[in-house]
């Protein structure tokens, strides 16, 4: 993938127009889409100004490692004068109302009322804000999850949800020490999400809805599931661009493998753990936030999926969670198994479905590198 093509992507997973990242660098269209399409190459400052429009690093703008995804770019964003229309119908008296940045399938803004802060949410997807409050309802005391206050949709289909902030950083935006000392705590979060037992009037097992219920059977059908062609049709994987070669590899793989999967246990799961989705301060885990992938079944699969992305930022955690739960051969080919069905399904995702999610190319090399190193 040229910078051009890397540029271009970069644009459409921020959900911004040619004509909008234009405006705000002070360029024609024409000259952006120059770049886009590799005629000409931007200057470093232009680069740098460009990583700052996308909230990337520049690691993450040149060599196509996106620290974030999601379900899909939001196909209508609101203007503020629109967002500050639809909040203060709810907080007439809000102030101090401030985007936060990292959303792809919402804007999300921090606002003050009396003293208070809260965070509101504007997207397209009425299920996920639904699904948060059914984990704030479930969870909240027990794990560091936001308070759901209300959520709505309009009459034209803009989903929303106001719910309390939780103090605290991002992971991703802490710096090397932080990082390094705040390793204890997420472990520690680890332990508690393995401790909760899922209730046993909610049925199912892989991805749950709003009111708690997930479709696969057993643990094992969901992971299975990724090569069930009347769930994951992989049939028009080589119309949309991308080589089969690498996704009948890890299917095979995971064929071979998935024996080793027996777990018959309810835990609840992230599913999307990484430096975008914990929050800390002072070195305690203050927040879990963005609950649109949880699931029940194997706690490992969490710890799996930190493998899988590999997060530069996270190597020191990456590292205690190593060590601390591949301690045997089988647990070791069960993790391989999760995070070859975490591979395949951000690749059907993303080239069938046609959702944000990391580079493919980074996600095909991810996978043969697992296929290759990891047992």
């Amino acid at each position: 993938m040229n910078i051009g093509e890397k540029l271009k992507l970069r644009r459409k997973k921020t959900g911004f127009t040619q004509e909008q990242v234009a405006e705000k660098m002070h360029i024609t269209r024409q000259t952006l889409s120059n770049w886009e399409v590799g005629k000409y190459f931007p200057d470093i400052d232009s680069i740098i100004t460009l990583s700052q429009i996308y909230n990337l690093s520049l690691d993450e703008l040149l060599l196509g490692k996106i620290y974030f995804k999601g379900e899909s770019v939001m196909t209508k964003k609101l203007s503020f004068k629109e967002t500050m229309s639809l909040l203060k119908t709810h907080y007439p008296d809000a102030i101090n109302v401030k985007e936060l940045n990292g959303g792809l399938v919402s804007q999300t803004y921090l606002f003050e009322v009396k003293e208070q802060r809260f965070i509101f949410q504007v997207g397209n997807n009425l299920e996920s804000y639904k699904k948060q409050s059914f984990i704030d309802r479930k969870f909240n005391g027990i794990l560091p999850v936001r308070e759901v206050l209300e959520v709505h949709q309009t009459d034209d289909g803009v989903a929303y949800s106001i719910s309390k902030y939780i103090e605290g950083d991002k992971l991703f935006d802490l710096n090397s020490q932080q990082l390094l000392d705040i390793v204890p705590a997420v472990l520690n979060t680890l332990e508690t999400l393995e401790s909760i037992d899922v209730l046993d009037d909610k049925q199912g097992y892989g991805y749950f809805d709003s009111t708690g219920n997930a479709s696969f059977p057993t643990w094992l059908d969901f992971v299975e599931g990724v090569y069930n062609n009347d769930i994951y049709n992989w049939d028009s994987l080589e119309e949309k661009g991308l080589d089969s070669e690498v996704v009948e590899k890890a299917i095979k793989e995971l064929k071979t493998h998935v024996k080793s999967i027996n777990f018959s246990s309810k835990n609840i799961i992230h599913g999307d753990l990484g430096s975008f989705n914990l929050l800390a301060k002072d070195n305690l885990i203050t927040g879990i936030i963005d609950w649109t992938l949880a699931m029940y079944g194997d706690h490992l699969y969490d710890k799996a999926n930190f493998l899988f992305w590999n997060e530069e930022k996270l190597q020191p955690l990456i590292k205690e969670i190593t060590t601390k739960h591949i301690t045997n051969n089988e647990t070791k080919e069960k993790i391989y198994c999760y995070m070859l069905r975490i591979g395949l399904e951000e690749i059907y995702n993303t080239v069938i479905r046609n959702e944000v999610g990391y580079d493919i190319e980074w996600v095909a090399n991810r996978l043969n590198k697992i296929m290759d190193d990891f047992l």
